[in-house]
């Protein structure tokens, strides 16, 4: 059962790790992160469902895009990867299993989840384009200051 359980902690992860990808690419280019529908940064045609699914579709459609052939950088499924590792890590580390979960530990982990999408995102902009968006520093500390609320509640 815990198997599954890690199964599902993994696919969250990597479904964060295809967000990290979307909004490091389209934050500096001051485009919508939540409407806009997928599509490819060389021809602009929009992505169908199967061309959406994280490490799969890189996988399937072998590194390119479906409709103009354009390679697909590594960094998409790298990062897909890595988050949906690092989601596994962090429940591992926190203890996280189907028969022990708790409040208090589900919580801990979103806001894990939260912090890590701050993290990567200045990270990632910030390799490729030397610059901290104001957008990403303001999300980073309203989750800062939600933490800590949530960390006073609990004394």
């Amino acid at each position: 059962m815990n198997i599954f359980f890690y199964f599902i902690i993994f696919t969250i992860g990597i479904l964060f790790g295809s967000f990290y990808t979307l909004a490091v690419y389209r934050i500096p280019r001051k485009e919508d992160i939540t409407h806009t529908h997928s599509y490819c940064p060389n021809c602009n045609a929009k992505l169908g469902f199967f061309e959406l699914i994280p490490v799969l579709s890189y996988i399937f459609l072998g590194g390119k895009c479906k409709h103009c052939g354009e390679k697909i950088r590594a960094r998409y499924i790298i990062l897909e990867l890595l988050s949906g590792t690092l989601f596994v890590i962090f429940a591992l580390i926190l203890g996280l299993d189907v028969y022990n979960l708790d409040i208090k530990s589900i919580l801990t982990f979103a806001f894990f989840a939260l912090f890590t999408t701050y993290i990567v995102l200045t990270l990632a902009i910030y390799k490729e384009h030397k610059r901290v968006e104001k957008s990403v520093l303001y999300y980073g500390i309203v989750i800062t200051i939600m933490y800590m609320v949530y960390l006073y509640i609990l004394k």
